[in-house]
């Protein structure tokens, strides 16, 4: 006789299992399936080379680049930079010579104040009014009479330009010779007597607030600070953004050639003072 076939039952709690692990194998699938296509696509969006993930490329280390050679190689020069900053009225705020003397192998700064008299076009004015009446033209060539020197070079800059170029080289520490509890219509400064680390906008009530002889040292604080975030093997990309940032005559060939201004003041950047430039008679010795 032909057996019957055995009767299979299946209970409803059981097909549901088997519905729900069909389900969480297939949501699992999907999720691993949609991950990779996203991983893929983002790395298709930043340019990454699909290849590297099945050959991955050969790297070779970077040569080291050895910037004090080639600030060793730097033939120096003499040179006077004026250096002016105003308010947002046009008035000054500084004025100031960096000084690259290459006999002595030093740089030096030397500040003056605006309310200070200088002969100028068959006149006697402050430097202030000199300015006024005959722009920064005028301002730098009186400044350079007075001090016996020749200013080819100039930056000018406003107070929120220097804000700007000290947020971006970072905070500059200044010696604060007294406390400061300072309230103005204009701004308000309070500082620590001592070593303090003065952000941008810090520095520039600093540097309005102070008489000319702390402002010299603050500017050699700033020259400090900034001739050493340059990068010497590459100086441009900060070069580039300073200029930019200012009203100056500097130009490209001054941080591009072997011989530009800038490799100057990096190779004499551990060596910079307060003090009166060279005239051009002593600077020709």
């Amino acid at each position: 006789m032909r057996r019957k076939p055995k009767l299979r039952f299946t209970s409803e709690q059981k097909l549901k299992a088997r519905r729900t692990r069909a389900f969480i194998l297939a949501f699992a699938a999907f999720v691993v399936v949609f991950g990779a296509a996203s991983i893929l696509l983002f790395l298709h969006s930043v340019d990454y080379d699909l290849n590297n993930l099945i050959s991955p490329e050969e790297t070779t280390a970077a040569p080291e680049e050895i910037t004090t050679g080639v600030l060793e190689t730097v033939q120096v020069q003499s040179a006077d930079v004026f250096y002016v900053c105003v308010d947002s009225d046009d008035s000054l705020v500084l004025l100031s010579v960096v000084s690259a003397d290459a006999n002595a192998g030093r740089i030096s700064v030397c500040t003056l104040s605006p309310a200070e008299t200088a002969a100028y076009n068959g006149e006697t004015a402050t430097f202030s009014a000199i300015y006024q009446k005959y722009g920064l033209a005028g301002l730098r060539e009186s400044v350079a009479s007075a001090l016996g020197i020749s200013l080819e070079r100039y930056v000018k800059q406003t107070e929120t330009q220097l804000r700007q170029v000290i947020g971006e080289i970072g905070d500059i520490s200044v010696n604060v010779p007294a406390s400061i509890e300072y309230r103005g219509a204009d701004y308000t400064l309070f500082l620590d007597a001592g070593e303090q680390s003065l952000t941008g906008d810090l520095f520039a009530k600093y540097i309005r607030y102070s008489a000319v002889e702390q402002q010299a040292d603050a500017v050699c604080a700033l020259v400090q600070k900034l001739l050493s975030a340059f990068d010497p093997a590459d100086p441009s990309p900060l070069f580039n953004s300073v200029c930019n940032q200012s009203d100056t005559n500097f130009s490209v060939l001054d941080c591009t050639q072997s011989d530009g201004l800038l490799y100057t003041f990096l190779a004499l950047q551990d060596a910079v003072s307060v003090g009166t430039p060279p005239t051009d008679g002593e600077d020709a010795a």
